[in-house]
């Protein structure tokens, strides 16, 4: 088909079609103070391990670290990058993972074309990325990430291996509630994500591929006290 038949038939479509109606705003949903986000635990979790996320519900700080200390040990991690200390919910445990042996990559990607290609090659085989998150839905099992200042993207994006340290008090029933008490939330960040599970594709003959372009593995450390 010639483009200009083309872009015709695009606009005839466009003519003719119209727009589902909006429904109403539902001014039902539960404020911040109607519902206890440590009741949304279970849900959170089995919905999450539905989309194949893992699930680690810990109870306390201490117990969250060690998990992740397990973590790396299992998959022999010696490369990882992640958010600043003061981004994460356990505090110091970038610095007790090198102190076992693994070494932290900054992920800070230069401008320059010669410094930028040897930094992505230096990244190529970081093992493991480790995040905290804004918040948690329980409906759909998805995390909450913005990105900014010692957030870098890379953590969650690039890493075989993705792991989020999720306290429980920041679990919400549903996308519609974390808009409803965030509503600038899209504006406050460079970088606004929502992650349901591993990265998936089923681009390839309809069949379903995790790991195919970002991390084939999700590990939630769920934070259930200490908060």
């Amino acid at each position: 088909m010639r483009r200009k038949a083309f872009l015709a038939n695009v606009q005839q479509i466009l003519r003719d079609s119209s727009l589902p109606d909006v429904q109403p705003h539902d001014s039902s949903l539960s404020s911040s103070s109607s519902f206890d986000p440590h009741d949304l635990v279970g849900q959170f979790s089995q919905q999450a391990r539905e989309v194949k996320s893992e699930v680690h519900e810990v109870i306390s700080h201490k117990a969250g670290c060690q998990r992740v200390y397990d973590i790396f040990s299992s998959h022999k991690a010696d490369k990882f990058i992640s958010w600043a200390d003061e981004f994460l919910p356990i505090k110091g445990i970038n610095h007790g993972i090198v102190q076992r042996g693994s070494q932290l990559q900054d992920s800070f990607i230069p401008y320059g074309p010669d410094e930028r290609r040897e930094t992505q090659l230096a990244l190529s085989d970081v093992a493991i990325g480790i995040t905290g998150a804004i918040a948690g839905l329980a409906d759909t099992g998805s995390v909450v990430l913005t990105c900014g200042n010692g957030r870098g993207r890379l953590a969650s994006l690039l890493p075989p291996i993705h792991i989020v340290l999720l306290e429980s008090h920041l679990l919400l029933p549903s996308l519609s509630h974390f808009i409803q008490l965030n509503p600038e939330a899209a504006t406050l960040s460079s970088n606004l994500v929502f992650i349901t599970g591993p990265s998936r594709s089923a681009d390839i003959e309809q069949t379903m591929t995790l790991g195919a372009h970002g991390p084939k593995e999700l590990h939630v450390i769920l934070i259930t006290k200490d908060t």
